[in-house]
Formats: structure tokens, C-alpha cells, sequence
């Protein structure tokens, strides 16, 4: 799939996806995967896991899926991170989880290199075309993980800027029209 970026419309009524940026690692008949790119916790990596002792990597709420699991994507490859899936160029998902908690610890890994998130994004088949044709969803293409693995409190303004320009308008509106 080309278009891996769902950029929620600035109408969306749903209390989940309102402002949401999600990244598709998986879209096909069966049903529809990814992760909501923007929705910081307040929760850090070694809140969870104490014994990462340098754990300050923040952890994003990726969908309200199985929020009791911690899922990753990152940059680090294959070769540096066994067990990982490749999703596009540089991209990956997952990998050996002792592994990737070592290399923090060695200062191996860095915060734009891997976003942790609680949960994931699905749909099951046919719900997100559903989606699409009664317009709660944008579409975008991703063109690098940089992108992906950016700061997350402007992506939804930026990605809807590329759509239209005047649409980045609705960025600076409150979360809730009624309180401006």
C-alpha cells in the first residue's frame, strides 16, 4: 500500500480518532493495522519497565486495541535488531525485545531512532474502506520513517496542510470548538 498515512478529518466525530495521525503497517483484505502516531502518554519506557535503566523514551497510545501490550517501530534494521518485520524502506516493526533493552541501556538507541506505543489501531475487512468512502479519513503517503518518528504535537496540522493548506486552520482551533 502506498498511501500508509490516515489523517483524520478535521469533522471526525469519534472520540478516539479526533485529531488522530495513524501509520498502516498492515492493509489488506483480511483487515487493516497501525498505530496512532500523535497521542503521547504520560508514561515513559522504564515506568513500565524498570529495569531499563535509561528508559526516557516516551510511550504513545496506538490504538485502542490490546492496550495491555507494547508494540514498537523503529529504525534500527533487521541486522541490529533480530526479529524484526520490515514494513518499508528503513521502517520496522518489532524485534527482540532483550535485544532492544540492551542497547538503550548501552545508549545504542536514541528517541527518534523507535516510538513505543500501548495498543494499535484495526479494522476489520471492509471497515476501513467503509471509512474512507464516508470521508472520516485522509489519506497520505509516507515518504521516510524521519517522518514517522517525528514530533508528534504538530503532525496532524502538518499532514493536513499537505491535503490542503487551509485545512492547517483547523490545527489551531481547541481540541474542543465549543471552549474558543
Amino acid at each position: 500500500m502506498q498511501d500508509r498515512f490516515l489523517i483524520a478529518h478535521p469533522m471526525l466525530s469519534d472520540g478516539y480518532f479526533k485529531r488522530a495521525v495513524v501509520y498502516l503497517t498492515e492493509d489488506s483484505e483480511e483487515g487493516s493495522l497501525g498505530f496512532v502516531l500523535n497521542f503521547k502518554t504520560e508514561l515513559i519506557l522504564k515506568d513500565v519497565f524498570p529495569s531499563i535503566k535509561n528508559g526516557n523514551f516516551p510511550i504513545y497510545e496506538g490504538g485502542p486495541v490490546s492496550k495491555d501490550q507494547l508494540y514498537y517501530i523503529h529504525n534500527l534494521g533487521d541486522e541490529i535488531l533480530s526479529e524484526s518485520i520490515k514494513i518499508e524502506d528503513n521502517l520496522f516493526w518489532g524485534g527482540n525485545f532483550q535485544e532492544l533493552s540492551h542497547l538503550i541501556d548501552e545508549g545504542k538507541v536514541n528517541p527518534q531512532d523507535i516510538r513505543f506505543f500501548v495498543g494499535y489501531a484495526g479494522w476489520t475487512a471492509g471497515q476501513l474502506k467503509e471509512e474512507l468512502i464516508q470521508k472520516a479519513w485522509f489519506t497520505g503517503e509516507s515518504k521516510t520513517a524521519k517522518v514517522l518518528l517525528s514530533k508528534a504535537d504538530t503532525l496532524w496540522g502538518e499532514e493536513l496542510s499537505k491535503i490542503k493548506e487551509s485545512y492547517k486552520v483547523f490545527s489551531k482551533i481547541g481540541y474542543d470548538p465549543n471552549l474558543n
